[in-house]
């Protein structure tokens, strides 16, 4: 009854629009992590296969310090959190074939209090207590990780699910944050959503500075969580917010209580790029009077040979609205600007046959099959 209740509060969403901040330097086209260590200064690092060293940068985009891990290696590094000491953590746990069984946490001193461009890491080694075979059948892929956060000497950390078909769940696992060797503890989960993979899977997390509010971050959207007591995030409220694109945001962290920084990694989506986020005040006063996401589409004939009729739904008559299409890889390969309430037919005879992903801005998602 909760997980039904949580599902049907995010059905009410509101767009927003991140605010660009800065272009990523060169040496950050991968983020995927992002905290901030004073005033104009940030903590990112890139991910699988790259050096293992965190990137320190400035609000222009310019790197003013790296830091490299002299016992660390960059296996796939998904995300990085900081404690109340400033001390930083580092996630050492992608695992996108759910076949890994050297997962690692790498834990640094607050950079502030040293000046070498290197150092050694204490490590945190961990398995899950849920995982018995690696990989997993397909249908229980979910031992991904691209997110977690540090609260109350704990880490937590939330899966990004690769499950096929599509379960819709992210997984809540607590470590303790010191070196050492453990079984995560499975402590609860969340349902994102039963659409697509690009949709629903969670990339980036993190917790306020009072410890009140937590977001989980996707690729078009992010959920924000409030009122809960002590660990039970998932126990609160919900809301969640549409962003107005898709792309590969993989960081977050809160400057404040109401403003959210994201970084994105380059891709067929969109170059590297830091954005500011202004959340409306109304989602910690628990005023949920927020406007409902009535853009829906309706296609047909599907599957599709040459051409298809669209049409969008909304509560505004002649609202124009953007329409993306995704191919298989997530690589934007049309987009329309079109009035809703009106068929529209649309042409795809030129694309090779597969698997499509149509996207309303602010809306829903339609999968579309090419013959």
């Amino acid at each position: 009854m909760l997980l039904l209740l949580l599902f049907a509060a995010v059905m009410h969403a509101q767009t927003i629009i991140p605010v660009k901040i800065c272009d990523l330097p060169l040496g950050l086209s991968e983020t995927s992590g992002l905290v901030n260590t004073g005033p104009n200064n940030y903590l990112s690092h890139n991910d699988s296969g790259n050096e293992p060293k965190v990137i320190q940068f400035d609000s222009s985009g310019n790197i003013t310090r790296q830091i490299k891990l002299i016992n660390a290696t960059n296996v796939d590094w998904e995300d990085l959190t900081k404690d109340n000491k400033g001390n930083i953590y580092i996630g050492d746990f992608g695992n996108n074939n759910n076949n890994r069984n050297d997962l690692k946490i790498y834990i640094i001193f607050d950079p502030k209090t040293f000046s070498k461009d290197s150092t050694n890491a204490g490590i945190i080694n961990f398995t899950y207590p849920d995982q018995k075979a690696f990989p997993p059948v397909t249908a229980q892929q979910n031992f991904d990780m691209e997110a977690f956060f540090w609260f109350n000497d704990s880490l937590y950390l939330f899966s990004k699910n690769r499950s096929n078909p599509y379960s819709g769940y992210t997984k809540c696992y607590q470590l303790p944050a010191k070196a050492g060797s453990y079984t995560a503890k499975l402590i609860d989960s969340f349902f994102t959503g039963n659409g697509l993979y690009l949709n629903y899977s969670v990339t980036g997390a993190a917790i306020n500075n009072a410890g009140n509010k937590i977001v989980l971050l996707g690729y078009d959207k992010c959920w924000i969580f409030t009122a809960f007591t002590g660990r039970n995030f998932f126990k609160g409220k919900v809301t969640m917010y549409l962003f107005n694109s898709l792309s590969q945001k993989e960081a977050v962290y809160f400057e404040s209580d109401e403003k959210l920084v994201i970084t994105q990694e380059t891709s067929s989506l969109g170059n590297a790029m830091m954005f500011r986020i202004n959340l409306p005040q109304s989602s910690t006063s628990g005023n949920r009077n927020f406007e409902k996401a009535q853009i829906e589409i309706e296609i047909f004939p599907n599957p599709v040979y040459e051409t298809f009729q669209l049409k969008i739904k909304t509560m505004q008559p002649d609202k124009k609205s953007e329409v993306m299409l995704y191919n298989s890889s997530g690589l934007k390969v049309k987009s329309w600007s079109l009035l809703s309430d009106k068929i529209h037919v649309l042409d795809m005879h030129e694309l090779p046959g597969g698997n499509y992903y149509l996207k309303v801005a602010g809306g829903n998602t339609k999968k579309i099959i090419k013959e």
